[in-house]
């Protein structure tokens, strides 16, 4: 039987990784600090902590990466 609902293990750690990192990072960062795959990552962002999230895209260098960093308070 497969588990229902969100894992909050893996929502605390994404959440704890950000929380040390209020500039924010990029999805593939998250993931390689987290240990978890980057669609895994992808996932619970959109899906699951999408109220406390916020992406943003700074300009470096031309390049356009969407940062995600929790939402101020």
């Amino acid at each position: 039987m497969s588990k229902k609902g969100p894992d909050i293990d893996k929502i605390e750690l994404i959440r704890k990784v950000l929380k040390k990192n209020p500039k924010g990072l990029w999805i593939r960062e998250i993931s390689r600090r987290t240990g978890l795959d980057r669609s895994t990552v992808s996932i619970y962002l959109a899906k699951h902590m999408q109220g406390e999230i916020e992406d943003t895209y700074p300009d470096v260098k031309g390049d356009m990466i969407k940062v995600v960093r929790l939402k101020r308070r």
